[in-house]
């Protein structure tokens, strides 16, 4: 093997926007094949200096992770070789002092950030919320489906009008050093089975989560959530054969209307993620 040497006077550490970075230079000796530089990561040399690999942690902040490298035949020279490593931080291990714990940075394991997008939005119904009451079944399960769920009627002869529904979109964005696939595909579209961020059972629908990967061994989760007032309930009237139209009463109003749950199942959201 070639021998490693490393420019000590090269360490050198660095914050930019909150983000730490460091860098560190190496020569390689004695070999013109740039081929047996590169089989040099991660092992050491004839000399007993090793070269570090992608993912190593720093030798004085093991909070930072060795990321990119650089090789450049020195000029002059046909068996020296240049290695510049820069690394990153992935952890609140860099910097080691103080030794109080750091808020984590945006590029950080455990970082978390919340956005909601608070709004309404128009749906089809035949009954609104007004005089009777609506009747929600609890959390939003129909265990009953053809109890009628009261309400004030106001569809035009079994024809549904647009009523309002409030509607809250939250994303939850978090960084992770290993994503938990199998969880995110196993929550798709499950409502919250106990309180999640202050809304009640039921309330709160899982659809999915977006994963990139910002660093090494770092990813961003985006996971994306609705909350909607009406459970996600959706209204279907009673049909009267053999049109197959809503049954009408006397006041030609949907005689009776019925909540469909499209989404019945219920789990905890907050096992999603340690940090929530």
């Amino acid at each position: 093997m070639p021998d490693v040497i490393e420019f000590l006077e090269s360490r050198s550490i660095q914050t930019s926007g909150g983000r730490g970075t460091g860098t560190r230079v190496f020569h390689v000796t004695g070999t013109t094949s740039v081929r047996t530089v590169h089989n040099l990561l991660g092992k050491a040399g004839d000399n007993g200096v090793e070269m570090p690999n992608v993912g190593d942690a720093h030798p004085d902040f093991p909070g930072l992770r060795a990321r990119d490298f650089s090789v450049s035949l020195v000029a002059g020279h046909n068996d020296t070789w240049r290695v510049d490593w820069t690394y990153e931080v992935i952890s609140r291990g860099f910097p080691q002092y103080p030794t109080t714990v750091i808020t984590e940075l945006p590029n950080e394991v455990g970082y978390l950030e919340l956005s909601s997008e608070i709004r309404a939005e128009f749906v089809l119904a035949w009954r609104k919320n007004g005089t009777p009451s609506l009747t929600y079944p609890q959390n939003g399960q129909v265990t009953n489906p053809t109890q009628d769920i009261r309400g004030e009627p106001v569809d035009q002869a079994g024809n549904p009008i647009s009523v309002q529904r409030n509607i809250q979109e939250l994303t939850i964005t978090e960084n992770v050093e290993v994503p938990a696939w199998s969880t995110y595909r196993s929550f798709r579209f499950c409502r919250n089975s106990a309180s999640f961020f202050g809304a009640a059972p039921g309330l709160v629908l899982y659809r999915g989560a977006s994963v990139r990967r910002i660093g090494v061994n770092v990813y961003s989760v985006a996971h994306s959530f609705v909350e909607d007032g009406d459970f996600h309930l959706q209204q279907s009237p009673l049909i009267e054969a053999p049109d197959m139209t809503p049954k009408l009463d006397a006041n030609k109003k949907a005689e009776k209307v019925y909540w469909v749950q499209p989404f019945p199942v219920l789990k905890d959201l907050n096992q999603l993620s340690a940090n929530f």
